[in-house]
């Protein structure tokens, strides 16, 4: 089975802890609003739900340390990643993981997400009836988290937009 290779090592997609073989497809690069990636994929992961917890996940092991830090928008939980060596990576899912104080979700996703400590997870619930699950990894060289060159971050935006599953990787 081929992974994909990323500067935060192999990336590995588990479904309830175990390793599912997966395609990573490669995306274009948008020129308004991500032209300067060095990598940028989909992983598209089939399951049907049986109506028990389940958990997809998505992620990456690596010896380096790094710094995470949440980017998540509208319709779009994402997760950002920077290593010692300036490199960023941005990993997202489509969802809306949103709660009211007394526990109801609020979320119009019959699933929901998780940021995990290297990576991304769907939290596949009961009810849940969506079978098509799409992770979106993007990352960029030359961002740093206490970036001297680019404080206001703007070069490392672009992992964010190449993150998005719902922006067409063709």
């Amino acid at each position: 089975m081929k992974r994909l290779i990323t500067p935060f090592g192999e990336i590995d997609i588990q479904i309830d802890g175990k390793s599912v073989p997966y395609t990573a497809v490669k995306g274009e690069l948008i020129e308004k609003v991500c032209p300067d990636l060095l990598g940028r994929y989909q992983i598209s992961v089939r399951f049907r739900p049986d109506g028990k917890e389940h958990e997809i996940s998505c992620t990456f092991h690596t010896q380096e340390p790094y710094h995470k830090t949440g980017e998540s928008g509208e319709r779009l939980e994402c997760q950002s990643f920077y290593n010692d060596r300036r490199y960023k990576m941005s990993i997202g899912l489509e969802g809306d993981t949103s709660y009211f104080p007394d526990g109801t979700r609020s979320s119009e996703y019959d699933y929901d997400a998780d940021y995990l400590d290297n990576g991304m997870s769907y939290l596949i619930l009961p009810e849940t009836k969506t079978e098509l699950y799409v992770f979106g990894i993007a990352w960029i060289d030359d961002a740093g988290w206490d970036d001297p060159v680019d404080d206001e971050h703007d070069r490392d935006a672009q992992t964010w937009f190449g993150a998005d599953p719902k922006i067409s990787i063709q």
